[in-house]
């Protein structure tokens, strides 16, 4: 397998937590420096303050986050400051000999510096010696300092931002690891455009792809169904695992474990769309809403519960049945602080913080800690309204995350109707709906899909025994 994750940072490397401090020191300043600029253009707005920002931004957090994994990010915000330093030499009055060494510097550090951490150099030698060539002028070469001179009597914060940038990149640079090289059977590793929970579908096919611009919002891409199964083989095995001590074993866990099976054998299914990009999730995560306690006014809380295609109806149980005895043993999850904290937020402001985080997932650097507690991300989000007592709804899917699949069942129903010979006979149904995202997998993988989960709820005795084969995605 070709990859390109060919260097790591630890987690906690002295070095790398410097680094990350510099460029939250770096940060600091260019706020400070801008907070009581002058009225400036859109333009030098953009390219002066909001570019470097990101920049220190992005890297601080993938140092402190992602440096195991996702390392190769960093090289996004070298290549934002890489465009504000050349916008700033530039503008500088100096003569055009020096203007173009300059320049040609600043694109030769940008340039190897990605190239070194897209797999695309076998050291990083030489992105340590290009951001080492810089100081060493400064030091050796007057000419040098006095280019620079009139920035700093000006704004001295901007020069020591600058300045904590170049040092947190070669703090960066001494810091990282190369990895050992990928060999057949070693695990999957992430490459640029992954995510940390999904892999990129890079073979997607053209009408697909622009499809995702033409229907940019998820419930606009949504296709509803409604279905209905006869249970009578789905009540005699839930009382068969019910007497082999699987105590509160139901309907639902019969549900996540047909769809798992599904998974394994379809695994576009498991596909999710964001940032206007497909990806492949690693594992499977089924969402759902439970009370902590069967009374009217008891609270909710978010369960989340992460399964293998491996897994059999008994192991789905055992799992969900950990992960809903975990919220009611505890006073509040972490979905439930975060909304409470987000309570305290002024309407408007809260607004602006909504936007931020989706902009922020848009491009996949939502924190993973927020993301575990999210019930807008996942494989499926799975709702009882057979608790109630009514029939299934029609959820819709939502904008914010990335769930590509809904899934509501209803009360069951008892029906009497002829037979294949003509005569009367009673029958139970389980109806159920299915709302799911079109712009994963087309309509004969999904009708593929619907049947076959549809079989498994006819006879769930099937989910006892693991797949024989787990079908890898594209």
């Amino acid at each position: 397998m070709n990859t390109y994750t060919t260097y790591y940072i630890r987690r906690k490397h002295p070095l790398g937590l410097l680094a990350a401090l510099l460029m939250i020191v770096s940060l600091i300043a260019r706020v400070v420096c801008h907070a009581g600029a002058e009225q400036a253009g859109l333009m030098v707005v953009v390219v002066r303050v909001l570019l470097p920002i990101a920049a220190n931004l992005i890297f601080a957090l993938t140092l402190l986050f992602r440096g195991e994994q996702q390392l190769y990010v960093t090289r996004v915000p070298v290549v934002l400051f890489g465009i504000v330093y050349i916008d700033r030499i530039v503008h500088l009055t100096v003569n055009l000999p020096m203007t173009a060494i300059c320049v040609l510097i600043c694109i030769l550090q940008t340039a190897v510096y990605a190239a070194t951490y897209r797999g695309y150099f076998k050291t990083k030698l030489w992105a340590l010696l290009l951001w080492l060539i810089p100081p060493v002028l400064f030091c050796l070469d007057p000419r040098f300092f006095t280019t620079f001179r009139g920035v700093f009597g000006v704004s001295p914060s901007i020069v020591i931002a600058d300045t904590f940038f170049t040092a947190g990149v070669l703090l960066t640079l001494l810091a990282t690891c190369r990895m050992p090289e990928w060999q057949e059977g070693d695990p999957y590793r992430l490459r640029p455009g992954d995510r940390l929970y999904g892999r990129l579908i890079r073979n997607f096919d053209p009408m697909s792809r622009v499809g995702g611009y033409l229907m940019p919002y998820r419930n606009g891409a949504s296709n509803a169904m409604l279905d209905k199964v006869e249970i009578s083989n789905m009540e005699k095995y839930i009382h068969q695992k019910r007497r082999e001590g699987l105590k509160h074993f139901g309907i639902t866990h019969v549900i996540i474990a047909a769809y798992v099976r599904c998974v394994a054998e379809f695994p576009g299914v498991n596909r999710f769309f964001a940032g206007q990009k497909v990806f492949a999730r690693f594992d499977i995560v089924v969402n759902m809403m439970a009370k902590k306690e069967m009374e009217l006014n008891a609270p909710e809380a978010l369960i989340k519960v992460h399964l293998s295609p491996y897994d059999t109806a008994e192991q789905v149980y055992r799992k969900y049945d950990l992960a809903l005895q975990a919220i009611r043993d505890e006073s509040d999850d972490g979905f439930d602080n975060v909304v409470k904290l987000f309570n305290l937020i002024p309407g408007l402001l809260l607004k602006f913080v909504v936007w931020c985080l989706t902009v922020v997932d848009y491009f996949g650097f939502l924190p993973q800690a927020i993301v575990d507690i999210s019930p807008f991300h996942g494989s499926l989000f799975i709702t009882s309204m057979g608790s109630l007592g009514i029939p299934p709804i029609v959820h819709h899917l939502y904008n914010f995350g990335d769930v590509p699949v809904f899934c509501a069942f209803g009360a069951k129903k008892t029906v009497r109707e002829l037979d294949a010979e003509g005569n009367m006979v009673t029958r139970k149904y389980l109806e159920y709906t299915m709302n799911t995202d079109e712009r994963t997998v087309d309509g004969h993988y999904y009708a593929s899909v619907l049947k076959k989960f549809k079989s498994y709820l006819s006879h769930p005795e099937r989910l006892d025994v693991p797949p024989a084969v787990v079908v890898d995605d594209l």
